[in-house]
């Protein structure tokens, strides 16, 4: 069993410590007295008919607190139901974003730290959960989101420790359980998130050594099997309730459904905002920063004036910082000679990563950074018509929440630039003092 030194202890509570210490700092002003955090789809109301229909237990339930007659579907037992149960609904909508960000983003620092050194891993957790649109979402309620943050951190987390050395099976079933409770989150955001841990799990098991490639293969079996157990009687559900129909909306209009399912696309020249904080607008219907850009805009809005001219609630603002030593980190993968090998960490106690790991990592999330911001474009990059093509995928809309995927690899990468920059600077002033000796 790994542990961690008594004298590295601190690293995780330091991270855990800056986590709780941002999170009050947002979220204080909620917890007054006869406040309530203010949500647009996952408002107070909304979650106190969702505590109604939980109480039921039962699988499918008729609600008419809302519209007298109509059923209500499913009741996911999933952990934002399950903790919307047990607490009001007030304390629900003041808590459940901070405490969904602040266990990811333990639980990415606790990743980052096998990684890197503990100021990139804080760095790290930041970049990928409290800038940008994984925390402005909250304005727009979105609690399932958070809740597949929580787990894609997670699983993250298991798939690398399952494959530090020898591939653990154990260790990969876990790995497939908190993938599978990501799915029943919310099924399209966690199907993004999935491609690419996915293809992280795969890295990891081609890379891995002390296995023969049949039992690597079983191993990641394994993992699914376990995935599709938990998460497959939902997906299942959702299909025949969701997908289906939005695919007999518009069997006989192709391109009606294209526009449909790509309406909220981010236009490449809107990337700005990424640098520049409120470019193109706060929000929609803000009085101070209005959004003026395209996301969300309806098809042919520019002729008809029909439907949205635009509709966009979050800013996907994440800063020069953050980017920089993302950016920097691949290019030290790409063009540096001899990568410099890992810090001491939980993996390997007193020891290093072989610099081959580390820059075969940093290439793969530079190449999820990328993908993911390519396929966040939508109709506007022809990435995303290839993608669509694929089955099902037809049939999600919204192919901005890949910028949710991108954001978390732009704090993984961010994690590693950071720790790439303070160890070159230490090497050279190292080198510096052998020449002055």
């Amino acid at each position: 069993m790994t542990t961690v030194p008594l004298k590295n202890a601190w690293r995780p509570a330091a991270a855990l410590a800056l986590a709780l210490l941002v999170a009050a700092a947002i979220f204080y002003p909620a917890f007054g007295p006869g406040r309530v955090l203010f949500t647009t789809d996952d408002n107070i109301g909304a979650i106190a008919s969702a505590k109604r229909l939980l109480s039921g237990c039962l699988p499918a339930l008729w609600n008419d607190s809302g519209f007298v007659g109509m059923p209500s579907g499913l009741a996911t037992p999933n952990w934002t139901s399950l903790l919307a149960y047990v607490v009001s609904a007030a304390t629900f909508v003041n808590c459940v974003h901070a405490l969904d960000l602040v266990a990811a983003s333990v639980l990415l620092a606790l990743f980052l730290l096998r990684k890197a050194n503990t100021a990139g891993a804080c760095v790290g957790m930041l970049a990928a959960f409290w800038l940008g649109s994984n925390l402005t979402l909250v304005y727009a309620g979105h609690v399932a989101k958070y809740g597949v943050l929580l787990f894609a951190a997670l699983t993250v987390l298991l798939i690398d420790r399952a494959t530090a050395r020898k591939p653990s099976v154990a260790g990969l079933v876990l790995a497939g359980a908190a993938l599978g409770l990501m799915f029943l989150e919310q099924q399209d955001l966690a199907l993004f998130f999935g491609m690419f841990l996915g293809g992280y799990t795969v890295l990891r098991l081609w890379r891995a050594e002390g296995a023969s490639w049949p039992a690597r293969l079983a191993a990641l079996i394994a993992m699914g099997i376990v995935a599709l157990a938990i998460a497959g009687p939902t997906l299942l559900g959702s299909y025949f309730t969701n997908v289906k129909g939005v695919a007999a909306m518009n069997e006989e209009r192709p391109e009606a459904k294209w526009e449909f399912c790509t309406q909220w696309s981010v236009p490449p020249d809107e990337t700005i905002d990424l640098l520049a904080p409120g470019y193109t607008g706060w929000r929609s219907g803000d009085p101070e920063g209005p959004y003026w850009g395209r996301t969300g805009q309806s098809a042919g809005w520019e002729r008809t004036r029909q439907g949205f001219m635009n509709f966009r609630l979050e800013s996907i603002y994440l800063g020069a910082i953050p980017l920089v030593f993302a950016l920097f980190a691949v290019c030290a993968a790409l063009f540096k000679r001899a990568p410099a090998s890992g810090l001491p960490n939980a993996t390997t106690p007193g020891g290093s990563r072989p610099g081959s790991e580390r820059r075969a990592e940093v290439l793969f999330w530079g190449a999820t950074a990328l993908v993911a911001l390519l396929l966040a474009y939508g109709k506007y990059f022809p990435l995303y018509a290839l993608f669509y093509q694929l089955p099902l995928v037809n049939n999600i809309r919204n192919p901005n929440k890949f910028l949710q995927v991108f954001q978390l690899a732009v704090g993984i990468l961010a994690a590693y630039g950071l720790d790439e920059a303070l160890r070159t600077r230490a090497a050279q002033g190292n080198s510096a003092g052998v020449r002055n000796s």
